[in-house]
């Protein structure tokens, strides 16, 4: 995008999930919700492009206390997104605010614990990242997670093949959607700058997809080493939480079996008694 030209993608909200099935299977709803289990305790989330709403009724459903700012500058992908919120829970529609405005001139005016931008960064330009990381800076929490899934051009041999296909995406929306942006910025570069860190990241389909969480710097800061508990003194457990199941697990790849014996376990040879009797 550009600041002089706003494309349309309300031609594409109909058929959006359509689309992306056709092109990269599940592989992109996966990767927006691979950390959705750590969004539970959230309380105010500031959600920009989220499209037709698939992440955001996921994101209502298991955790009534949220209240969402939904902002996007197609009113037919904001008309998904409600119907959806409002199917997933009953409860959605009063706690989700939707805003038909350009996210590189939206203004927040309160405090947001949870950010959200699923396949929207690379919407901008590395001038109009950098902007929006600066300008929604001052309303993150201390404890704020800002969440971001987007394609990446991975290192190795599939970086000529990902290369051709973020270019041809690009151009597909260019056809469809007057997108102008033509290449993938550097958000990490835009959130680093405006005082983040980044503190997990999943990579999917062999490196050209990531989905990551970054929270405020000072958060992470230690001022002091934690106190040294005796082992006979330490506090009870809690018993660990099994995280919801995945809807469309991905099917584990075999490990393959080492041959024997194990190349990476030196082994001594037996010397022989080489004695005549």
């Amino acid at each position: 995008m550009s600041t002089t030209f706003t494309p349309n993608f309300n031609r594409i909200a109909a058929p959006y999930r359509w689309l992306e099935y056709l092109t990269f299977g599940p592989a992109l709803a996966r990767c927006r919700n691979h950390f959705l289990p750590a969004l539970a305790d959230r309380r105010r989330a500031l959600i920009l492009g989220d499209g037709d709403g698939r992440f955001t009724a996921r994101l209502l459903t298991p955790n009534p206390h949220l209240q969402a700012d939904a902002v996007d500058l197609s009113p037919a992908m904001l008309a998904l997104l409600t119907h959806r919120a409002a199917a997933a829970h009953p409860t959605a529609l009063q706690r989700l605010h939707t805003h038909v405005a350009d996210a590189r001139a939206f203004t927040p005016t309160g405090i947001y614990d949870l950010v959200v931008t699923h396949f929207f960064l690379d919407c901008l330009t590395q001038a109009e990242l950098d902007a929006l990381a600066t300008r929604l800076r001052p309303h993150l929490a201390p404890n704020a997670i800002w969440v971001v899934s987007d394609f990446r051009i991975p290192t190795g041999p599939l970086r000529p093949a990902a290369r051709a296909l973020v270019s041809s995406l690009y151009l597909g929306f260019r056809v469809l959607t007057k997108l102008r942006t033509t290449r993938l910025p550097d958000h990490a570069a835009a959130l680093r700058a405006a005082e983040l860190t980044r503190t997990a990241q999943h990579l999917s389909l062999g490196g050209i997809l990531t989905t990551e969480l970054w929270t405020p710097a000072a958060a992470y800061t230690f001022t002091a080493e934690p106190a040294y508990i005796p082992s006979m003194q330490l506090p009870p457990q809690k018993p660990r939480t099994a995280h919801p199941p995945d809807p469309v697990p991905d099917p584990e790849p075999a490990s393959p079996s080492l041959p024997e014996p194990d190349p990476a376990v030196f082994h001594p040879a037996t010397p022989t008694d080489t004695r005549k009797p």
